[in-house]
């Protein structure tokens, strides 16, 4: 029995409820443990379905202002564009207008203080701003920004700076419909500009990083953690996943 259950069914006086009560806990550490897998399911599906030119980083660090390093939750550089994809566990029901969003609590709509949209779109600015001066001879709009709600249980938008999509499946409906923009040589410039990027502090000579790392479908949603510097998780016949 795990730690949490003994203490759960110990605080209700041992007994049947005391073991009704720590049963429960326990079905709600295998259900947080399944969405998670559901998420890394999805990765290893979508690694397979795309072609073999592209890349795709898994919390991959981008510069920003105030020479620091922010985190995007999935970056997928490929024939199609650059995707810089920011993926909300939010449960719930959900509305946006012009970048200004509210979730149902009951019958009532709350505004929310945090705007997925504009993050995203910032993202995207930081990204352009970072990449541009780099190359040259590339298409004017080749980068995209989505946000992804994959456990929602409903979304409604109007007018949006960014798009929103609602599953997993939206967004690989957007990878392949996408019209193409970029070469096989484009993607392995960009992916390898991504996998080197690196920003060092004159007095520290280290990298900063602002703290909005997000795992995939994890149950406590957007906390911070520490993050290193990432990998591409698919580099097909060019690197090895991870």
């Amino acid at each position: 029995m795990s730690d949490r259950r003994q203490e759960v069914k110990e605080s209700l006086g041992g007994g049947f409820f005391g073991e009704i009560g720590a049963s429960f806990v326990q079905f709600q550490q295998i259900k947080n443990q399944i969405k998670g897998n559901l998420g890394e399911n999805f990765l290893s599906f979508l690694l397979m379905s795309l072609p073999d030119s592209w890349v795709m980083f898994k919390n991959a660090l981008i510069p920003i202002a105030s020479r620091k390093l922010t985190e995007i939750d999935l970056l997928i550089i490929g024939n199609r564009g650059v995707f810089l994809v920011e993926v909300k566990t939010w449960k719930g029901s959900f509305a946006a207008n012009q970048d200004k969003w509210k979730k149902r609590e009951g019958v009532k709509w709350v505004p929310l203080e945090n705007s997925p949209t504009s993050q995203s779109l910032y993202h995207k600015k930081m990204f352009q701003q970072w990449v541009i001066p780099q190359i040259y001879g590339f298409h004017e709009d080749f980068i995209f920004a989505p946000v992804i709600f994959p456990v929602a249980k409903w979304i409604g938008t109007t007018n949006c700076s960014v798009p929103v999509l609602q599953g997993f499946q939206e967004l690989t409906q957007m990878l392949q419909q996408s019209p193409e923009c970029l070469t096989n040589e484009q993607v392995l410039i960009i992916s390898k500009l991504v996998e080197n990027c690196e920003i060092l502090d004159s007095s520290e000579d280290s990298p900063k990083f602002s703290p909005k790392p997000k795992p995939i479908l994890d149950s406590s949603e957007d906390s911070p953690k520490s993050s290193s510097k990432p990998k591409p998780i698919l580099r097909k016949r060019l690197l090895p996943s991870e």
